[in-house]
């Protein structure tokens, strides 16, 4: 390793120490960005073009030309690689940070949906969106039949070491601010009363320790409701300490207790008259982004529904304020300090930079087709791409 990356992953260490744990999507709380660099990472649904954003300067400093029908974009623990979920050819596409081409793909039991990096375990959790027939001879682990499955992907090898079994085709992964459990969403399939759309594994043994039913509110006739985005808010420790979730079609956010596993509350954005909503294009994602600050003093939430993002003060949930910000206000993400939070609007294609305590718009960069899961990655300053060209 050159010595250059050894200093900054050294810094990035340090730093991460003294720093709280990291939250929804492990982003860390960084207060200084001395030997590191930040960037968001846009991935864009429709197309093979996904964009890095500099937040220091609010624009498009890269370019990822592959992966089509990406779901997300994600980054390798030592800032190595970004990862990217390929569902038109059913792999993780993985790219060099520096000079953003494609070094290899893995293939994958069947299509994914979102991907999530363990840290700690330096494995991989690719949500498979269908059922999945893995095979023994493909190099997974044994299933006798066709099955929802997890697969995952040790990082040292880049290969799927097994498959794990679980309720049912599922949405999204995501790993909880200690990076002690991961979690799937299950947002596919005939929902059954009793049948657990949040199911929680343990990445040691990779298997389903726990599991429990999003309920609490009946709509539609139906009291047990798919999962879409998921947030953690830590204790002081880093352990999870509650769960906000969103499902499918309902323009609320659930707050879970992580301990007793109990649907404590629920958050409702102030109504607003239905000719200012947009019922066009949100497949049946009302409510689509969730994020927790990392420095814990606000949950964000986007709504698809109302063109909005949503913000309630942490630890005791009271409503902030809203920021419009156009048609189907997807997923988000946020700086390590906490200052800026992302947001994609995939009705118009271009991600907005909000001020959270001005509660403004400080900038609109154009992105892709669709823009949709977006992410933070802190990496070595070594492992930075080299400025676009302007012609680009």
């Amino acid at each position: 390793m050159p010595s250059a990356t050894r200093r900054a992953l050294t810094t990035i260490a340090g730093l991460l120490l003294l720093a709280a744990p990291p939250e929804a999507q492990q982003v860390p709380r960084l207060d200084t960005y001395d030997g590191v660099a930040v960037r968001i990472l846009q991935s864009n649904n429709a197309g093979n073009v996904h964009h890095i954003i500099d937040p220091a300067v609010q624009q498009v400093v890269g370019v990822i030309r592959g992966c089509p029908h990406a779901h997300n974009l994600t980054v390798h623990p030592d800032g190595l690689y970004y990862y990217c979920a390929n569902e038109q050819d059913k792999t993780v596409d993985v790219f060099d940070t520096k000079t953003l081409q494609q070094v290899m793909r893995i293939p994958l039991s069947e299509r994914p949906n979102k991907i999530v990096v363990n840290k700690k375990h330096r494995k991989i959790y690719a949500a498979i969106s269908v059922v999945s027939a893995a095979a023994a001879g493909a190099g997974f682990q044994k299933i006798e039949r066709a099955a929802s499955v997890v697969d995952v992907i040790d990082i040292g090898t880049h290969k799927v070491i097994r498959s794990i079994p679980v309720a049912g085709p599922v949405h999204n992964t995501y790993v909880t601010p200690d990076d002690n459990y991961v979690v799937a969403g299950l947002s596919f399939g005939e929902l059954k009363p009793g049948d657990p759309t949040i199911q929680v594994i343990d990445p040691v043994t990779d298997t389903v320790i726990w599991g429990m039913e999003l309920t609490g509110y009946r709509q539609y006739g139906k009291d047990n409701h798919e999962v879409r985005p998921m947030a953690f808010e830590a204790n002081p420790d880093g352990s999870p300490k509650r769960m906000f979730a969103q499902a499918t079609g309902i323009n609320a956010v659930w707050v879970i207790d992580w301990n007793t596993r109990t649907v404590v509350d629920m958050l409702w954005p102030p109504p607003l008259p239905l000719w200012r909503q947009n019922a066009d294009g949100i497949q049946t994602g009302d409510m689509h982004g969730l994020e927790v600050l990392p420095d814990r003093s606000a949950l964000w939430a986007s709504s698809r529904l109302d063109s909005r993002v949503y913000a309630w003060s942490l630890p005791d949930l009271k409503y902030i304020g809203s920021v419009e910000v156009g048609p189907s206000a997807n997923w988000i993400t946020s700086t390590p300090d906490s200052r800026y939070l992302y947001v994609a609007v995939s009705g118009a294609d271009y991600t907005l930079a909000i001020d959270v305590k001005k509660l403004a718009v400080v900038a609109k960069i154009k992105t892709g087709a669709r823009p949709a899961r977006i992410s933070t990655a802190v990496l070595p300053i070594d492992r930075v791409n080299p400025p676009m060209p302007a012609s680009r």
